[in-house]
């Protein structure tokens, strides 16, 4: 009897290493986007994205815009994390304050709750929805 209740406690607590080292690789590819926006780097943005999904070059000439016209800050605040270690379901808390490059242009904040999923592919996880992607 004790064999088993150690063997169910390891599996415990082994799913839950699992869970956190899932949850700190997702919460690692926005802190990476977020970073990206700041320093306007299109590429490092959009790599986070699977290229295969819907919307995904609308989003790229969104963002490229952006970027070209304005300094962006970014802050991410995770509200909702589900899914396991291959597909995982996102809720985050998204503040962008975008600034004019013209010095009499005006600075504009957004801030909307975002929907993410994300899969795993390979070693990567991917976004392969957004919404609403007019945010960008």
């Amino acid at each position: 009897m004790r064999a088993i209740v150690r063997s169910a406690a390891l599996v415990i607590v082994v799913v839950t290493c699992l869970f956190a080292d899932t949850h700190a690789d997702i919460i690692d590819v926005f802190a990476a986007m977020a970073a990206a926006l700041s320093d306007t780097n299109v590429p490092e943005f959009m790599g986070a994205f699977d290229k295969d999904m819907p919307g995904y070059g609308k989003l790229k000439t969104d963002v490229t815009a952006l970027m070209t016209q304005a300094d962006v800050s970014s802050s991410i605040e995770p509200i909702k994390d589900e899914g396991d270690d291959s597909t995982r379901k996102m809720d985050l808390d998204w503040f962008l304050q975008v600034r004019s490059l013209s010095q009499a242009g005006p600075i504009v904040t957004r801030r909307e709750i975002i929907h993410a999923e994300l899969r795993k592919q390979g070693k990567h996880w991917k976004i392969v929805s957004l919404q609403p992607m007019e945010f960008f």
